[in-house]
């Protein structure tokens, strides 16, 4: 897949402008985030028999808007820092960035001020489920935005070795309890588990993602865990946060749900050979697979239930 370059994205008519933003989200990563809702939706029909789908859409497309913000504003912080500036080791479009500003087909004044437009488009969003469902949606959208931001800001919590946490809870514990929440008034102890195990999925590809850049944040002071550890640990640690996944399925109620998950060791064992291999091109489509898998997998076993 070709970089973004100003042959194409050359904003000279309003669809190629509005392509051009478009894709600076990012907008095949998005599923991350897509998916853990749809899941926990499943998980409420399943629960409760039913579905406040205005909620369901609104709660959707805050999630979508902030994880859109995150995208975009890690692109801002990374170029000032440098890291995909120098980062030649890449994996387009997987690693370094999305390249906009690189390619000079945006500027980083541009990307600033789109990805804080993409954060108040959130904030609207979500301050309206806090309207229709109380105050613990706000505690929850409050730590969801500062966690968003900060991934990637000053002091930026990847650099300090935060970032797989962060992962975890933004695309796995925060978005499936926040939907628990709001549609059934209560977080269940399932809705935790859930939240844990598609947050270990989530981990699984910002942990890969972050191989090919570990020379270049090594560089910039960007102390991520694939960087403390170095590439060969790194590459055998991708596979525990697979290991947490399947595990926490299988010590928890979620088993009853979860038999159909077991097809995703299929592409998990996959991306782990590809990886022990060097071939990182192979084993990062595949890590995506795996997670898009596992929540796809929760949803027919919920929707059975």
């Amino acid at each position: 897949m070709a970089e973004p370059s100003t042959d194409v994205y050359h904003g000279q008519t309003a669809g190629n402008l509005l392509r051009t933003y478009f894709d600076a989200v990012r907008p095949a990563f998005l599923a991350a985030s897509i998916l853990p809702v749809l899941t926990a939706l499943a998980y409420v029909h399943s629960v409760s028999g039913s579905l406040d789908y205005w909620l369901a859409f609104n709660s959707l497309f805050g999630i979508v808007f902030i994880h859109s913000a995150a995208n975009v504003l890690n692109d801002f912080f990374d170029s000032k820092n440098g890291t995909d500036a120098i980062n030649e080791q890449r994996i387009y479009p997987f690693s370094g960035g999305s390249r906009f500003i690189q390619n000079g087909v945006l500027s980083e004044q541009q990307v600033l001020v789109f990805g804080l437009s993409l954060l108040a488009a959130g904030i609207c969003f979500g301050l309206f489920i806090v309207y229709a469902t109380g105050p613990v949606i706000l505690m929850i959208g409050i730590i969801g935005v500062l966690l968003a931001v900060f991934y990637s800001a000053p002091p930026c919590l990847s650099c300090k070795g935060l970032g797989d946490i962060t992962i975890v809870s933004c695309f796995g514990l925060l978005p499936v309890t926040g939907i628990v929440y709001t549609q059934m008034g209560l977080i269940t102890d399932d809705a935790i588990w859930l939240g844990l195990v598609i947050g270990c999925f989530a981990s699984a590809i910002l942990w890969i993602n972050s191989i090919p850049d570990i020379h270049a944040d090594k560089q910039v002071g960007k102390h991520t865990w694939p960087a403390r550890l170095d590439k060969p640990a790194a590459v055998w640690m991708h596979g525990v946060w697979f290991i947490a996944g399947f595990a926490l399925i299988l010590l928890t109620p979620l088993r009853s749900a979860g038999y159909f998950v077991w097809l995703a060791i299929l592409p998990a064992a996959l991306a782990c050979m590809w990886l022990f291999r060097g071939r990182l091109a192979l084993a990062i489509p595949l890590t995506l697979s795996t997670h898009a898998l596992v929540c796809l997998a929760l949803v027919v076993g919920f929707l059975r239930a």
